[in-house]
């Protein structure tokens, strides 16, 4: 934490969502560039659970491949998974996976970074999100969802 200079404000309301015994959904958005993962990852460093960054253009095929992936590494297994077909497969299983994270002491951060290039064209992604934050996140008192973008217009 000692490597971000300023953003006192950002830091303390960071800190305030950590300390919470709320759930937590946070949303960080701004132009390209001006060090939003560099702040999510610093602040959170030791309690990111699961990490997905969006594909740029990204076929839904490949976001789903690339979400199988970060479960994979979250849950420290060497075997492949088989990718979800479909979003609110996806979800489900990171539903799952963080059942299993109830009775840690400390918050578990998801990190879902470039938001925006999850939800392609007819992916279900934003409705498949919409329902796991509302039917069942929402309600986790040891979790944090930190959702983070450039393209201000759409995170709003």
């Amino acid at each position: 934490m000692d490597k971000i200079l300023g953003r006192e404000a950002e830091k303390e309301q960071l800190k305030e969502a950590l300390q919470s015994k709320d759930p937590g959904l946070m949303a960080i958005y701004g132009r390209r560039r001006v060090g939003k993962t560099f702040l999510i990852h610093t602040f959170f460093e030791d309690h990111i659970v699961f990490e997905l960054t969006g594909m740029y253009n990204g076929s839904m095929k490949d976001q789903l491949e690339q979400f199988s992936i970060a479960l994979q590494t979250a849950i420290g297994s060497g075997l492949m998974l088989q990718p979800p077909e479909s979003w609110v497969e996806a979800f489900e299983r990171l539903k799952q996976y963080l059942s299993g994270k109830k009775n840690i002491q400390r918050k578990s951060v998801v990190f879902l970074d470039e938001f925006p290039w999850l939800d392609g064209r007819k992916s279900g992604f934003l409705s498949a999100f919409e329902h796991f934050w509302n039917s069942w996140a929402s309600r986790q008192s040891h979790l944090l969802v930190a959702v983070c973008g450039s393209a201000a217009s759409w995170m709003i």
